[in-house]
């Protein structure tokens, strides 16, 4: 037991000191070296932890992620009526964007050039996608399985099915990082910014 904890100690402080790296240096100089350095360990046990600089990456967007609760959102607002969840994932996603933003900032500014950190932030946000898909069901009538919804004569078919998916790509825009640090002055205050994106989403909902 006590060596499991020692390394669940050593695993802690090689994600802390990558955090702390990520959110003050240039990518560049995001290293394993700098890693081990900064965490008081050797870069061998750094490469046993991780492996690679992917691998420290993955291991600290995880930890963040895992920290937040945010894989557990709808299971947390389960209890929620639907307009009630919707806020709810709202303000914990826009409360999340805020306290890693120095962290997110230059990770989501790098994905522009880096085809791997963009891999790995796009397979979180379509982690993020299915959320507010499985969300934005309970926000309209309950289709039974196996029907579709209703379609007036004449229109096509496939139109509802893609407007669905239009909504859904729009509220996945609006309450991603990108937007949210747009936001400016606004987004230091979580509260303040969640109350506008959550408008936002609403306005999308509803003309959908």
């Amino acid at each position: 037991m006590r060596r499991a904890d020692a390394t669940a100690a050593t695993r802690q402080a090689v994600i802390a000191a990558a955090r702390e790296l990520l959110a003050t240096v240039p990518w560049r100089e995001f290293t394993l070296e700098a890693v081990a350095t900064r965490a008081g360990v050797t870069r061998v046990t750094v490469y046993n932890q991780v492996r690679n600089k992917a691998g420290l990456l993955d291991a600290v967007l995880t930890e963040l992620t895992s920290r937040a609760g945010k894989d557990q959102l709808l299971t947390a607002s389960r209890e929620l009526g639907s307009d009630e969840a919707l806020a709810f994932v709202v303000e914990q996603t826009c409360r999340f964007w805020h306290g890693e933003r120095a962290v997110l900032r230059p990770l989501f500014g790098l994905a522009a050039v880096d085809a791997g950190i963009a891999a790995h932030l796009a397979a979180r946000e379509d982690r993020r996608r299915e959320q507010f898909r499985r969300l934005l069901a309970g926000q309209g009538e309950a289709v039974p399985p196996g029907q579709d919804k209703a379609v007036p004569p004449g229109q096509d078919k496939a139109a509802p099915a893609r407007q669905d998916e239009a909504v859904l790509a729009g509220v996945v825009a609006a309450t991603s990082f990108p937007a949210y640090d747009a936001l400016g002055v606004v987004g230091d205050d979580p509260a303040l910014a969640a109350g506008l994106v959550l408008r936002m989403v609403h306005g999308l909902v509803s003309n959908g």
